[in-house]
């Protein structure tokens, strides 16, 4: 957890891990590779904490690679968090920021390096793990539906794809994808705790080396919509904010003894792209955002 909760804070967990100053706990994970006749070269499977590329400052950060001889190889970091409440379904937003030397609209075997390597994110009450399943040859698969390369699944959802715009050069970029507007549910396990997963499903059959830089998450475990307003640049300048995502509440719907409560950060940011979360507030006439 970053800083001092406010009240609403208090509700919306706001975690931030930068990986330029530590591994925060999280662990490198593949799967979706056989388990028999395995050759550790011809994957060349790493993961580590190392520097970043020297064009981007080269501050440590995850980084993790692997050759996709398998059609279908995913690569992942996960993280158990503690401290939230029992059994109890959550709203979770992932924010992640990696770096990608991937452009958009190359041709790869079997998909492309960038459009083709999707990645996902989500969360589960227990340890996500690839295990052997016998179902499919002994293959290494995970023990959560993550749903398969550029479908995302009931425990995992596709926040985008590996792709940089296209810049005529082979340099890694820095990329941010997230579940902003389409929040995920995941329920806690008995003791409170949450294991937090992301990574990259690949139909490229090639080799894929990312860079994370940053992970922040938002989790809701608010049982109603809080409203608050959010201070401007001037005293005719507000945002009206609420914590919900992916649900519409009118007046009526909201009952008494809902007291304002103030925060200074958005537990989720705003695109023009999602349904409509925010509201300007100024003097009248007042107009929607």
């Amino acid at each position: 957890m970053v800083g001092a909760l406010t009240s609403l804070e208090a509700q919306v967990g706001r975690w931030e891990f930068d990986f330029s100053a530590s591994d925060h706990g999280f662990v490198a994970g593949f799967a979706d590779y056989p388990s028999r006749d395995f050759d550790p070269a011809l994957y060349d499977l790493a993961a580590d904490r190392r520097a970043r590329p020297a064009n981007l400052g080269g501050a440590p950060a995850l980084f993790i690679g692997g050759s996709n001889r398998s059609d279908d190889l995913f690569m992942f970091w996960k993280k158990r968090l503690t401290g939230l409440p029992p059994n109890t379904a959550v709203r979770l937003t992932m924010e992640i920021e990696f770096a990608s030397k991937y452009a958009v609209g190359l041709i790869g075997v079997g998909g492309a390096p960038g459009e083709g390597v999707v990645v996902k994110a989500g969360a589960v009450p227990l340890e996500p793990q690839p295990v052997i399943d016998p179902r499919t040859d002994n293959w290494w698969r995970m023990n959560l539906d993550k749903g398969n390369q550029s479908v995302g699944g009931a425990d995992m959802t596709v926040v985008g794809h590996v792709g940089k715009p296209e810049d005529g050069t082979e340099n890694y970029v820095p990329l941010v994808l997230g579940q902003h507007g389409a929040a995920l549910t995941a329920n806690t396990a008995a003791d409170g705790s949450l294991w937090l997963v992301f990574g990259t499903d690949s139909a490229f059959e090639a080799r894929s080396e990312l860079y994370y830089t940053r992970l922040t998450v938002w989790i809701d475990t608010a049982q109603k919509p809080v409203l608050w307003l959010e201070p401007g640049t001037n005293s005719s300048s507000h945002t009206l904010v609420w914590n919900m995502t992916g649900q519409l509440e009118t007046a009526d719907n909201l009952g008494n003894g809902w007291l304002p409560v103030a925060v200074s950060k958005r537990p989720h940011v705003y695109s023009a792209n999602e349904t409509r979360r925010f509201w300007r507030v100024g003097p009248a006439p007042t107009n929607p955002r």
